[in-house]
């Protein structure tokens, strides 16, 4: 493939001044999202996706050869089109198009420098932004919901198959004349953003198939139910049987226990597929 215009450092020393006067256009939006970031902790996980998207980067780096250098007008377009939606969101109040506003205007840096056959080549990296932007309330509270719920009747169905006493009502657990608000303490919302990150991560940084990264994204929801379940029976006897300082730091140990706890199921289930002979990988080996 002949290459038509070659990257220099003149160019890399552009779209950095690029990205610095879009940070620096969009200073509002940027400015409410770190605060969106340091109130909530369930948007703790934001802060390692540019170590993310830097990653999949860098182990698709052979690709950038492949990348033209091709100044467009389409970068501009996409420049105005943000600056819109980010006017949109102040007038209406909408918290997720201003912070999209900012997404699209970093975006639109590389579409300018390299046009939209850079988003093709590297395709995982720029979607890897989408996880900037912080999931609004209303998506929040309908996946709360259901996961109270389930971590409630769980926790109470599993403590009883073992034999150990316990009373639901509501989002809440009696044992040992203890009771244990599960529904709140082990609803998994703080962590169940980090761990479709991590699925992300995952699924993109080795040379999978399409079928077997569908079937990977498709077993993903499935994986985190069982790794919050597991989470949650561990916290509820922590609760029960020790200190409440122990079960409190018990309970945030266990969260981050289930990324290395997710990426070892993803891992089975590669090589069941594996045993199953069905094709996985890609010819290309080495590199996602």
């Amino acid at each position: 493939m002949t290459l038509m215009t070659r990257w220099s450092y003149r160019d890399l020393w552009t779209l950095l001044a690029l990205l610095a006067t879009s940070v620096l256009a969009f200073r509002g939006a940027w400015s409410e999202l770190a605060t969106e970031i340091l109130r909530r902790e369930d948007n703790g996980y934001i802060l390692i996706v540019p170590f993310v998207a830097g990653y999949l980067a860098w182990i698709r780096r052979s690709r950038f050869r492949y990348v033209r250098r091709r100044p467009s007008l389409s970068g501009p377009a996409l420049f105005v089109g943000a600056a819109f939606l980010g006017w949109f969101g102040v007038e209406t109040d909408t918290r997720i198009a201003i912070h999209a506003s900012a997404v699209i205007s970093l975006i639109a840096c590389f579409v300018t420098l390299a046009g939209f056959a850079v988003l093709k080549r590297l395709a995982p990296v720029f979607l890897c932004f989408v996880f900037l932007l912080p999931v609004p309330g209303e998506v929040r509270r309908a996946i709360a919901g259901p996961l109270q719920e389930l971590a409630v009747i769980v926790t109470h169905d599993v403590l009883g198959i073992v034999g150990i006493p316990c009373e639901r009502s509501g989002i809440s657990i009696l044992i040992n004349d203890k009771e244990i608000l599960v529904g709140e303490a082990c609803d998994g919302m703080r962590m169940v953003f980090a761990l479709a990150l991590t699925f992300y991560a995952f699924v993109f940084s080795i040379p999978l198939r399409m079928q077997a990264r569908a079937v990977l994204l498709i077993a993903s929801p499935f994986v985190a139910l069982f790794c919050n379940m597991v989470r949650l029976i561990a916290t509820g006897l922590a609760y029960a049987f020790s200190t409440s300082n122990f079960a409190e730091e018990f309970h945030d140990i266990a969260g981050w226990l289930m990324l290395p706890l997710a990426i070892i199921l993803l891992q089975a289930i590669v090589r069941f597929m594996r045993w199953l002979d069905l094709p996985v990988y890609t010819w290309r080996f080495l590199q996602a």
